[in-house]
């Protein structure tokens, strides 16, 4: 038997490179689906089975291949539990025709294929496993046996137990929470990157669910691409606000609706202003109101960083407000 080289699955940087390291030498096989053995030690997620089983069925069966360790001589499920189960949900409703299912295997030993299952972990089991640190966490936390640090959150924590960056387990979380059932079974499938899963995360469900599309056809879509595509939306967005008038305006009306758009923003902020006076200090006033109006719109474009340095100049805006005895400007919620 040959041996297992482990040093070919540790040396490669990402999932994808494994997974192709790991199984180049495999054998393919065709197996009756009941033949193989599920270990249990797979202990990540198996939502959306019903919908990966009606997409099976769509193509006409298992696209993918399950991963097989043979170990003393039983076929052992190492990668693709939720397409076994999946095929499974469809024989038992009686469609018998998913039962014979195509695989990939190598012969084992008990070690190796333990192995196997640790280091075939893909970026999905990683965002099902941070979401389970999270969800275990945050419940400790409340139940007072976890005590975070002053100002370390809880995916700190959990970038520090899985050895990554705590960008990268925000990532995760973005694709769970927001990702289409589409986009997250094309992250699962490796046919498209952490990064760009979660740039993608941000978009429409049509959005999201075409770039999902593209993906599973087997385009090499970058999160670079997806980041662009969002500037390119936001500009588009932004764009009415800054034309208040129609193109065949004159400079003569676009002055004056510029005129009437700054004495109506400082008569929201300074009621006691003058309607024919308005100072440079008003104007600044008018720019501040105008920014903080526009973040009201893009508000849920805000990233953890964002958010954490918008909360420290209000509390530096108040230190400031009681230092010079300001007068309170009034609310601008």
């Amino acid at each position: 038997m040959a041996g297992f080289d482990i040093t070919k699955i540790l040396n490669k940087q990402t999932t994808a490179q494994t997974e192709n390291a790991v199984t180049e030498d495999f054998e393919e096989i065709k197996l009756d689906y009941g033949k193989i053995v599920i270990t249990g030690k797979n202990k990540y997620s198996m939502n959306d089975i019903e919908d990966l089983a009606a997409g099976i069925e769509m193509a006409g069966g298992l696209l993918d291949p399950l991963i097989l360790g043979r170990v003393n001589g039983e076929y052992k499920l190492a990668g693709g539990h939720r397409r076994y189960a999946a095929v499974d949900l469809l024989v038992k409703d009686g469609k018998e025709e998913y039962r014979e299912v195509p695989c990939k295997y190598k012969d084992m030993t008990e070690t190796e294929f333990r192995l196997y299952m640790l280091i075939g972990n893909t970026d999905y089991d990683k965002m099902i496993e941070a979401e389970e640190w999270k969800e275990v966490l945050t419940q400790a936390k409340e139940e007072g046996s976890f005590l975070p640090e002053k100002g370390v959150r809880v995916r700190d924590y959990i970038a520090k137990i899985m050895k990554t960056s705590a960008a990268v387990v925000g990532d995760w979380n973005r694709i769970n929470n927001n990702g289409t059932d589409a986009l997250k079974e094309q992250f699962e499938a490796g046919t498209i990157g952490v990064t760009a899963a979660a740039a993608a995360s941000s978009l429409s469900e049509e959005e999201q669910n075409d770039i999902a599309e593209r993906a599973a056809a087997g385009e090499d879509i970058k999160g670079t691409e997806i980041k662009e595509m969002i500037e390119r939306k936001k500009a588009a967005a932004a764009a009415p606000e800054e034309d208040t008038e129609p193109e065949e305006a004159t400079g003569e009306q676009e002055e004056k609706t510029e005129e009437e758009h700054t004495k109506a923003t400082l008569a929201q902020m300074q009621p006691s202003a003058s309607d024919t006076d308005t100072t440079e200090e008003e104007k600044e006033n008018a720019r501040r109101l105008h920014a903080l109006k526009m973040l009201e719109k893009y508000y849920i474009y805000l990233n953890e960083d964002d958010l954490r340095c918008l909360e420290a100049m209000l509390q530096d805006c108040k230190r400031r407000k009681m230092e010079y005895g300001a007068l309170d400007c009034g609310s601008t919620i």
